[in-house]
């Protein structure tokens, strides 16, 4: 059987984590050459998300990988840069 639970009088934050939060930040430690397509994922039950294609500086064109908008934090003005072209290339 359990115990009853009594809040420590001496030290009340004795209950409180005090480690880091546990997200998780991807950090890329290699620059965006160049955006190359974008795709949106939808499936049954998930939220749909977008994808980019991007091609990393320094590394050949096979190397380029698709990553999650959510993980680009570090290149929002490439994305921004490449979202415009997009529509002006849509309207032409």
């Amino acid at each position: 059987m359990l115990k009853r639970f009594h809040e420590d009088e001496e030290d009340p934050s004795r209950g409180v984590s005090h480690r880091v939060p546990t997200t998780v930040v991807t950090s890329f430690d290699k620059e965006v050459d160049e955006i190359l397509a974008d795709r949106v994922i939808c499936r049954r039950g998930v939220p749909s998300y977008k994808e980019y294609l991007i091609k990393w500086r320094g590394l050949p064109d096979t190397e380029a990988s698709w990553e999650s908008e959510d993980i680009l934090w570090q290149f929002k003005d490439k994305i921004q840069c490449y979202n415009e072209g997009a529509m002006w290339a849509s309207r032409a």
